[in-house]
């Protein structure tokens, strides 16, 4: 074969916009996990750039500050956890998923990134930058959702509630809760207990 050859393919060369992409989301990965094993406060850049592969200066380049980087994770990870939760949907149709989203959120918060979710919140609460950061994108998840909501509930034949965005606030603080007693208590927490109760109190706002 010569290099002229059409078996021969060249590999295809990725534009440096698609590097920069694929370098920021490496690091984000890698801070997700520092995070889940370790918690907020002993994440360091050097300790996520030995966790990524890349140099410390390629972190700073990304995210000027740690509350840079902690808010990107937090938008990333609602992102990633909306696509796998619509590729659900897809594949068991809006009134199915409506009833299931209750164990699919609470499987989603036991996972490490959910993990590395709360310990983004907690630290918040001392943290004058990143709570100020934070807040700006909590209101853009919380609409996502509040819209995400309206539509499945729509395609589900159904009008949403008139107190969906109050719904919504309860049902992911009471996941979030349940998780983090999982996490800590084990079979202790009887989860499926709460999981059932809360299903119990959603009924008059789920398909039937």
């Amino acid at each position: 074969m010569t290099s002229n050859d059409p078996a021969i393919t060249k590999p295809v060369r990725r534009s440096q916009a698609e590097r920069r992409a694929e370098t920021r989301r490496r690091v984000i990965d890698a801070t997700t996990m520092c995070l889940y094993r370790v918690g907020y406060s002993a994440v360091s850049f050097s300790m996520v750039a030995e966790e990524a592969g890349v140099s410390r200066g390629i972190i700073t380049y990304h995210f000027a500050t740690k509350a840079d980087l902690m808010v990107a994770v937090r938008d990333t990870i609602q992102q990633d956890e909306l696509r796998a939760l619509e590729a659900t949907q897809s594949q068991i149709g809006a009134a199915e998923y409506l009833r299931q989203l209750p164990t699919l959120v609470l499987n989603g918060m036991r996972r490490e990134p959910a993990i590395a979710v709360n310990e983004i919140l907690l630290a918040a609460r001392g943290d004058p930058e990143l709570i100020g950061k934070l807040r700006t994108i909590e209101h853009d998840i919380d609409q996502r959702t509040l819209s995400r909501r309206e539509g499945l509930y729509r395609e589900a034949g159904m009008e949403p509630p008139a107190n969906l965005p109050a719904v919504i606030r309860l049902a992911v603080s009471t996941f979030r809760g349940l998780a983090i007693a999982d996490l800590a208590l084990g079979e202790e927490a009887d989860i499926d207990a709460s999981l059932a109760l809360f299903r119990d109190m959603m009924a008059p706002v789920l398909p039937q």
